[in-house]
């Protein structure tokens, strides 16, 4: 962070944001131990603690505290803030049943990809995947198609702010190989993620384009050993396309449907 910019944050506000992820990643958690984890003095911790409460956005029970279901109309809103994410939900639920793997539903926010829906299939693995969890562009395959789907000056403003860091071996980590994979990406439609950002898992992604304009990106995530040859060269990107297009004819269908009733009005 620039000097600059951190002159123009709000230090109670940020302190704010500081509690409420700690409480997501560890609550429920003593006021003690978040004073210890924010480096914070009990006396202030306790007060932001109180406010937070107060605004029914932390809850307490008996010693500890951790986040208050107020957060689930927050998050409700934004990932409805497109209107075309409320038709999203059964079609990941689809992939995951006809794939037994984990399906997603992923969009980009200030430059990292959100996962905003997911669905379990019966063979599928965890791998920490949860709805709002946000992750780099550059090692997922989602990334790589939102990526693919830049200017060449807003892929670099997202490499200069989040860097290139590397997860495993087979991390690309190198602009310049980057740029070449996102013309590969373009080229075919959809992108891999061959063990980029997680060992031994493997995943495919789409993009979601209703009338021509990116919303987001579908993936199936799985493991390496299950997820290979034609399965996850050939087939599931082709399931993923169709499923894909199906989607976005949904989307488009609805938006017309509804300036027709507008206009009807």
């Amino acid at each position: 962070m620039s000097q600059n910019q951190s002159t123009n944050h709000l230090q109670t506000l940020e302190r704010s944001f500081n509690i409420i992820h700690l409480l997501m990643e560890e609550g429920p958690i003593h006021l003690s131990d978040v004073a210890d984890r924010l480096n914070m003095a009990e006396s202030t911790t306790h007060r932001y603690l109180q406010t937070l409460h107060s605004l029914r956005y932390v809850s307490r029970e008996g010693e500890r505290y951790q986040l208050g279901l107020r957060f689930a109309r927050l998050g409700t809103a934004a990932r409805a803030r497109n209107p075309g994410y409320a038709k999203i939900k059964p079609y990941v639920e689809r992939l995951a049943d006809n794939t037994g793997e984990r399906a997603h539903f992923i969009a980009e926010d200030h430059g990292l990809g959100v996962y905003l829906y997911q669905s379990v299939g019966e063979s599928a693995v965890k791998v920490g995947a949860n709805i709002g969890r946000q992750v780099r562009l550059h090692c997922s395959a989602a990334g790589k198609v939102i990526l693919s789907h830049y200017e060449s000056a807003r892929v670099n403003e997202i490499l200069d702010m989040w860097g290139l860091p590397q997860n495993t071996e087979h991390t690309i980590t190198n602009r310049g190989a980057l740029f070449k994979e996102l013309e590969k990406v373009r080229e075919r439609g959809f992108a891999f993620n061959r063990e980029e950002a997680v060992e031994g898992v493997h995943v495919v992604s789409v993009p979601v384009k209703p009338k021509g304009i990116l919303i987001g990106t579908l993936c199936i995530a799985g493991p390496s050993h299950r997820l290979k040859g034609s399965w996850f060269d050939e087939e599931l990107p082709e399931l993923l396309l169709s499923t894909a297009n199906e989607l976005e004819l949904n989307i488009e269908y609805d938006s017309e449907g509804q300036q027709a009733d507008h206009l009807v009005e």
